[in-house]
């Protein structure tokens, strides 16, 4: 996968549209339309942006051999809608905690369990 498939396949997973998207990255609707299409490549600083605007690793992006394979496997759509549905279950102070963790779904208990222990008192 090219870095423009894989740049296009994470615009097009995105629920912003592409407009809104290139807002978001400070960039022009068609500037973010030539790295879909190949016709120009970001740059470092916009690599960068990217990596972290939809929350993957800037070697992905760039199809680096060494963390490719790891970020490849991106949540598919009956995963997010599971990931939501517990999401919208927790309350406000839970949802802080987990968004800020930086864990995984797997450790929900362990970084939730402060404030699941501050709500039951």
């Amino acid at each position: 996968m090219t870095m423009a498939e894989r740049i296009r396949s994470l615009v097009k997973r995105h629920p912003k549209s592409r407009q809104q998207i290139a807002n978001d990255l400070f960039i022009t609707s068609e500037c973010l339309g030539n790295y879909i299409n190949g016709r120009r490549s970001p740059d470092v600083h916009m690599v960068r942006n990217m990596a972290d605007y939809f929350q993957v690793s800037a070697d992905y992006i760039i199809c680096a051999a060494a963390n490719a394979e790891k970020n490849a496997a991106l949540p598919t759509i009956e995963q997010e809608k599971n990931l939501l549905s517990l999401f919208r279950t927790m309350t406000p102070p839970q949802r802080e905690v987990f968004l800020h963790s930086g864990y995984g779904i797997t450790n929900y208990e362990e970084c939730c369990r402060p404030v699941l222990k501050k709500e039951n008192r």
